[in-house]
This record gives C-alpha cells, sequence and structure tokens, in this order.
C-alpha cells in the first residue's frame, strides 16, 4: 500500500483502540516515512466526506460515557 500523503511505503500496524468499540487492539496502516496512520474507519470517512455525503451513525464509533471526577462508578 502506497501513503496518499508523501506516496511512501504503508505498513500493517496495530494500534490500541481507546474508543473501546469492542477490540482492544484495532489493525491499521502506518506509513514508515511521514506516519500517516489509516484504520477502515478513516477510510469510511474519507469516502463519505469526498462524496459530500453525512457521515451515518452506523459508521460512527459508539460515544463513551462520561463520568465526573469524584463521582461514583457504581
Amino acid at each position: 500500500m502506497q501513503c496518499v500523503r508523501c506516496k511512501g511505503r504503508m505498513v500493517t500496524d496495530y494500534f490500541i483502540d481507546i474508543e473501546n468499540s469492542g477490540e482492544l487492539w484495532m489493525p491499521g496502516w502506518r506509513c514508515l516515512v511521514c506516519g500517516e496512520v489509516v484504520d477502515p474507519l478513516i477510510l469510511r470517512h474519507r469516502q463519505v466526506q469526498k462524496n459530500n455525503a453525512e457521515v451515518p451513525e452506523a459508521v460512527t464509533r459508539p460515544k463513551r460515557k462520561t463520568i465526573p471526577v469524584g463521582a461514583s462508578r457504581g
């Protein structure tokens, strides 16, 4: 795979999914030259934006619950 930013070489890499979409490690690609990161969700969002459409709810990651500082989690 070739990087769209710098035309460098993309390699498979695994990233920690901080949005907690169900998988701890998320596969993606990282450019060895410029560091660009691409995963399937980023590619879908770019395609939707390219087509000038809204991002459907099914494509977005689930929102995390926020807990105020000092509040109990129970």
